[in-house]
């Protein structure tokens, strides 16, 4: 009867010990800052158990997320977000692609690595003012 209560205790105890891991976002991203505009106005589609703001600010968005297994799934997806808030692709190179609106543009530049065995999607989103 002991033993079969302490196996018990020592299976629950593992059970609630793994449903508390956090999930790692890797260095430069271990805690969440809040989205700033213009990121904001944009709508994106973003997942808060799988992805992590990392950094926000009027010139740049770093994004973390364990929600597209690659850099090519992430790509269209900032694509049409960005498409329907008005913007035109204007080029693509090397995976990164650029958008126009008016007097900016906004780079959506999406990249992979692993972190264990699971692939962590990294994408970066930068605003310029034209240089028209």
């Amino acid at each position: 009867m002991k033993r079969t209560a302490l196996l018990l205790c020592l299976s629950l105890a593992a059970s609630l010990a793994s449903g508390c891991r956090k999930t790692s976002f890797g260095a430069g991203c271990e805690k969440s800052v809040d989205l700033t505009a213009p990121w904001t106005e944009l709508g994106l589609p973003l997942d808060e158990e799988k992805t992590r703001v990392c950094a926000s600010s009027a010139q740049e968005l770093k994004l973390r997320s364990y929600v597209w297994k690659s850099a090519g799934e992430a790509q269209p997806v900032f694509e049409n977000v960005l498409v329907a808030a008005g913007y035109k692709k204007d080029r693509c190179t090397g995976g990164a692609c650029w958008f126009d609106k008016t007097d900016h543009t906004v780079g959506v530049h999406p990249m992979e690595f692993k972190v264990k065995k699971s692939t962590l999607v990294t994408v970066a989103l930068t605003w310029r003012p034209d240089s028209r």
